[in-house]
Parts: structure tokens; C-alpha cells; sequence
């Protein structure tokens, strides 16, 4: 791929990864400022829907401003590509944490759903959709004695502009109304097929699976495949903490699950700021011993549902 060895100050240096679309390489500038730079493929410069998300994505995360989501510094174009450069985060994805450690201390799980919800009200207040929540979409960074978690890669979202502006980066021509973006895992029912039409309450849906799985290692929908958990999901079967983990749950815990996880939107929470609301008053309850979550997981062997996730 041809790219070139500087970009707004910055000296490119090792690649930290690599998708369908796009590289990303680490960058620093002359300060030891810490960047990474996300570079269009080269071949995909004229591929006119490809290129439209891209440059949609970097206007997108441009427009969220909150600590908890990862910050755009600057987007350019070079003669043969694109590129958006972000703040670079040091750390891991929840995802790498929850595959060593397969569920989280109730303090991280606490902490780290209060960050994604907060970030998740900054992304609708400024009109975003993610669509594609996920803990390989969340990133763990360091901040002090503790870490905070932030949202990363729109890549996939849908934006519609607030205060009545008009909508110059919207997802027309780029998804149909029977479009599925996002991952089976996370995503709503009203999500599978249709993901054009889908609103803020997908995203909370999707970090009410996340928060799921953090205090458990697993998903709330059975299913050892994609076609099983598509079903139940359609169906609106969803288990209670108790029904996936065998343990004894605080009843407002239950209910946090019951409403982030309805069926049918009007259901759910009524925005991100009402879901971080309950979740604080339903998370301060006494949880089932960690050690016993994870002891329980390893001998029955339920935490290979994890192996759906890309």
C-alpha cells in the first residue's frame, strides 16, 4: 500500500492493524505525541460507496465530542488515498480482556458500563448511531490508578445531524432499508435485516449485551450458532442472569437486563442517560463471587459461545 512516510507532523511507524478497507499504523511527531493514522486501501480509492464511508466516518467521529470516545485529531488525503488520524489509546479492547479473563471484577464492570454509556449519550446527543457496539469496539486505557473505557470505530454508524441542520452525511446509498450491519451478537432484533431504519435504542440494546457479558462471559441469547441466536433474539428470548449462570442476582440487576434487553424499542430505556441512571442504582448490589462466575464457566464449558464474536 502505498502511503508516505509523514502525515501532518507525524511519522509513520509500525502497522497496528489491518481491515477489508483500511490499515492503521502507528504515528509520532516531533514532541512524542502518540497518533494512530486509518488508511484507505489504496485499491479502494474508487470505489464510491467504500469511499463515502470512510470520509462519512472521520466527519462522524469528528462530531462526537465526550473523554469516552476516541478522538479525532485530523483527516487529509494524500495523492493516492485517505486517511483520519486518531489520538492513539493505549491499552487493550475490552474484547482481548474478556477472553483472558472471561468475566469482569464489579468494579470494572461497573466502572467500564457507566464509560460506554456515557459515551454512547455524547454519540446521540450529536445526532450518531454507532450501530456496531461491541467489546472489540471498546477500548480499555489507562487513566491514573484506575482505566476508562472508550468507544471506538463509527465506521458502520448512522448519523443524523441535530438542531435542525441538514443532513449532509446520512446513510441513503450507502444502506438499504433490508441491510444487516453490525454484529449478530450485539445487535437488536429490529437490527437484523433493517439496518437503515434502527434508532439510539439499538445501541443501548447492544450495551446492555455487552454489560451482559462483562458480569457473566455470556450472551443472554442461547445458541451455539448464528442461526440459533438469530431465533431466539427474533423470538425475544432472552435469559435472566440467573437462567446463564446458575447464581443468585439483585432483583433490580434483573431488571436493568428485562428492560435494556426488550424486544421491541419502545420497551427499552428511553435514552443513554436514562440507562446510565439505572445502572448505577442497579449495579451497587452484592454480585455473585467472580471466582465462582469464572469457575463455573470453565467447567461447563458455556464460555465457547464467546466464539461468535469476529
Amino acid at each position: 500500500m502505498d502511503v508516505p512516510r509523514e502525515i501532518d507532523g507525524f511519522r509513520l511507524g509500525e502497522i497496528l492493524g489491518e481491515g477489508a478497507t483500511s490499515v492503521v499504523y502507528a504515528a509520532r511527531d516531533a514532541h512524542g505525541d502518540r497518533a494512530a493514522v486509518k488508511f484507505l486501501r489504496t485499491e479502494l480509492r474508487d470505489e464510491p460507496e467504500v469511499l463515502a464511508r470512510f470520509v462519512r466516518e472521520a466527519r462522524i467521529a469528528q462530531a462526537v465530542q465526550s473523554e469516552f470516545v476516541a478522538p479525532v485529531m485530523a483527516t487529509g488525503a494524500t495523492r493516492s488515498t485517505m486517511w483520519i488520524m486518531y489520538r492513539r489509546i493505549d491499552g487493550e479492547t475490552l474484547e482481548a480482556r474478556l477472553r483472558r479473563e472471561l468475566v469482569l471484577t464489579v468494579a470494572d464492570a461497573r466502572r467500564f458500563v457507566d464509560h460506554v454509556l456515557q459515551g454512547l449519550a455524547a454519540a446521540h446527543a450529536a445526532g450518531v448511531i454507532h450501530r456496531d457496539v461491541k467489546p472489540a469496539n471498546i477500548m480499555l486505557k489507562r487513566a491514573g490508578k484506575t482505566e476508562k473505557a472508550c468507544v471506538l470505530d463509527f465506521g458502520v454508524s448512522k448519523y443524523r445531524p441535530t438542531g435542525g441542520g441538514e443532513a449532509t452525511m446520512t446513510t441513503e446509498g450507502l444502506t438499504t432499508d433490508t441491510a444487516t450491519l453490525g454484529t449478530l451478537n450485539y445487535m437488536p432484533p429490529e437490527q437484523i435485516g433493517a439496518s437503515a431504519t434502527v434508532d439510539a435504542r439499538a445501541d443501548l440494546y447492544a450495551a446492555a449485551v455487552v454489560a451482559f457479558r462483562v458480569l457473566t462471559g455470556r450472551f443472554p441469547f442461547p445458541g451455539a450458532t448464528e442461526m440459533a441466536m438469530m431465533g431466539a433474539k427474533l423470538k425475544g428470548q432472552a435469559h435472566t442472569l440467573r437462567q446463564a449462570t446458575g447464581a443468585r442476582w439483585p432483583r433490580p440487576l434483573e431488571d436493568f437486563f428485562r428492560a435494556g434487553l426488550a424486544h421491541a424499542p419502545a420497551d427499552r430505556f428511553r435514552d443513554a442517560r436514562a440507562m446510565r441512571s439505572a445502572w448505577d442504582t442497579a449495579a451497587r448490589g452484592e454480585f455473585p463471587h467472580v471466582d465462582e462466575l469464572r469457575a463455573t464457566i470453565v467447567t461447563s464449558g458455556d464460555g465457547e459461545d464467546t466464539v461468535l464474536d469476529p
